[in-house]
């Protein structure tokens, strides 16, 4: 990343989860599916763009890899969770019923997961802490920090 700088926008992060804390609230008395569902759509957008524009600075390819995890894991979870939606009727006479619903999680917590790993390598690298991407067992990836001495 070097000498690049990255605009970031605590107030408006901190503006944004308590609205969304309000909305998960309001969503589980009143079940508001259609809205669940939008914001849903603009927090993935959202992620989605600044994940990009830390995508096309980082030079470490472990690092790359998480981000496209993400975004794997992202449209997967999706075409799952859309499968089941537009074919239930059809799918639930079928006599092993595949859970589109249940892969869907599935997807979105390893979605959430990578996100979250590729950002704090960003983070890190801004910081100048030296992150390493590393293989936990050679196959779940977490990064790794080697703080400086003085700081």
């Amino acid at each position: 990343m070097g000498d690049v700088a990255i605009r970031v926008h605590p107030p408006l992060s901190r503006l944004a989860l308590p609205q969304y804390d309000a909305f998960a609230a309001m969503h589980s008395m009143f079940n508001m599916g259609i809205g669940f569902k939008v914001h849903y759509i603009i927090l993935c957008l959202l992620c989605t763009r600044r994940m990009y524009k830390y995508y096309i600075y980082t030079e470490d390819v472990l690092a790359k890899r998480l981000a496209k995890l993400y975004v794997v894991t992202l449209v997967l979870g999706s075409l799952f969770w859309l499968g089941d939606r537009l074919f239930c009727k059809e799918i639930s006479r079928w006599p092993i019923n595949p859970q589109g619903h249940a892969f869907w999680h599935l997807f979105t917590g390893f979605k959430s997961y990578f996100g979250n790993t590729f950002l704090m390598f960003c983070r890190a690298q801004q910081r100048g802490w030296s992150p390493k991407v590393v293989l936990l067992m050679g196959v779940l990836p977490y990064v790794k920090i080697e703080k400086p001495k003085s700081q």
